[in-house]
């Protein structure tokens, strides 16, 4: 029977299935780009659309090594799990009769964060790997971008290519419609970005952007996206939080 954690991965690792389309595509064309332009400019933006201290979530996801036997992929998981200095896990199986393999913790690689990795594996043997890191509050830049450029070099050494998929959050406090509609504005000033399509309720609200400072996207409803926006407001306390991501804000978040 799976335990709380594997259940929370295998919903992670389902929801990372475009996304993981994203980065398969984004690997054939990043000659093109700096390697951490996008963590860059996210972080470069980050001082100006929160006033107050934000969280920053790295994560990759993407096609792994294949596997043909229950043992081989549980040592593809290890071998993975020890790059980054988490304890060795077993894995499990789904309600579908996917495998999955998940390990966390805080070890020195997580640089003070922590440091999440789970591995699926499907029928016909191929595999996603997900690699997410949870930088420690208040991580200065330099720091941050340091981690992701250690992090890739360990998980070339797996035989994956990294491609991050930035993620921002933090409270931004009482809004009134009018300074709602400005964020929303800004966010496309400070990110060169056109709004692609957006959705609203009573409580939320979420933009997709095409911005030209950020590597291409995917495809969605409207088209081409590489740059979402949400706001949720406090049903009690009327307080917003503000969660910015490229190219998409992954589901578990």
């Amino acid at each position: 029977m799976m335990n709380r954690q594997s259940r929370l991965w295998a919903a992670l690792l389902l929801g990372a299935i475009v996304l993981s389309g994203w980065t398969a595509y984004k690997g054939t064309t990043r000659a093109a780009f700096d390697t951490f332009s996008d963590t860059e400019t996210m972080l470069r933006a980050a001082d100006s659309l929160f006033t107050v201290p934000y969280t920053v979530v790295l994560q990759h996801s993407g096609p792994y090594r294949t596997f043909d036997s229950d043992a081989s992929f549980a040592r593809l998981g290890d071998v993975a799990a020890r790059e980054f200095g988490l304890a060795e896990s077993k894995p499990v199986h789904d309600t579908n009769g996917h495998r999955i393999y998940s390990a966390s913790g805080t070890p020195p690689s997580a640089g003070g964060g922590r440091l999440e990795l789970a591995l699926s594996g499907w029928a016909d043997g191929t595999t996603n790997v997900t690699v997410r890191w949870l930088a420690p509050a208040g991580a200065e830049k330099d720091k941050l971008l340091s981690w992701a450029r250690d992090a890739a070099a360990g998980m070339e050494n797996i035989g994956v290519q990294a491609k991050w998929i930035v993620t921002l959050r933090g409270n931004i406090g009482l809004l009134t419609p009018d300074a709602v509609k400005s964020l929303r504005e800004k966010i496309g000033s400070v990110y060169k970005a056109v709004a692609i399509e957006s959705y609203a309720d009573s409580g939320s609200e979420i933009v997709s952007y095409a911005s030209t400072l950020l590597e291409p996207g995917v495809r969605s409803g409207g088209g081409k996206v590489n740059l979402q926006a949400a706001l949720h407001r406090d049903s009690i306390y009327g307080t917003y939080r503000l969660t910015i991501a490229t190219p998409l804000i992954p589901s578990e978040l």
